[in-house]
């Protein structure tokens, strides 16, 4: 039986090395907060949603724009983030991705199209609907993401 005949083997390489990359990120930081005088911050982990992030954010580009949740590290990582400022950022290091401000519920990397994430469930709807229509209004050919958290559809 074909996976999937239409999707190149080497795209279909990709998506995995991600989901992995993801995962063992993940494994890593669970293990480090579980550590004394590891990781302080509290860390939602996004392990079991790593081919969300992967799937939807291979189909994006650098411009596009995704607004993540609490479980941010996956969606980091799947648009192109950095493993080590986004671990810098974990230990509220001046040299994360956010500064050392985000810590891991509120990752923000602007350059690579992740503007922020919130804790509130479902509250990146309306933040990536304004954004589309912005880009809409200025003719950017770009798109808002909205991942907006486990429980926030019933």
């Amino acid at each position: 039986m074909e996976a999937a005949p239409d999707i190149p083997a080497e795209t279909l390489r990709m998506l995995y090395t991600t989901m992995v990359r993801l995962r063992k990120f993940e494994e890593k930081v669970a293990q480090l907060v579980s550590s004394p005088k590891e990781i302080n911050t509290p860390c939602h982990l996004y392990i079991g949603q790593e081919a969300v992030a992967t799937g939807v954010c291979s189909a994006l580009r650098k411009d596009d724009y995704v607004y993540s949740t609490h479980r941010s590290h996956g969606h980091y990582l799947a648009k192109g983030g950095d493993m080590n400022l986004l671990m810098a950022e974990l230990y509220g290091k001046q040299t994360g991705c956010s500064r050392g401000k985000g810590g891991s519920m509120h990752i923000a990397s602007p350059q690579m199209g992740l503007p922020g994430s919130s804790a509130i469930v479902a509250g990146t709807i309306p933040i990536a609907v304004g954004t589309a229509l912005a880009f809409s209004i200025k003719k950017k050919e770009a798109v808002a993401v909205a991942f907006f958290g486990d429980g926030a559809v019933h």
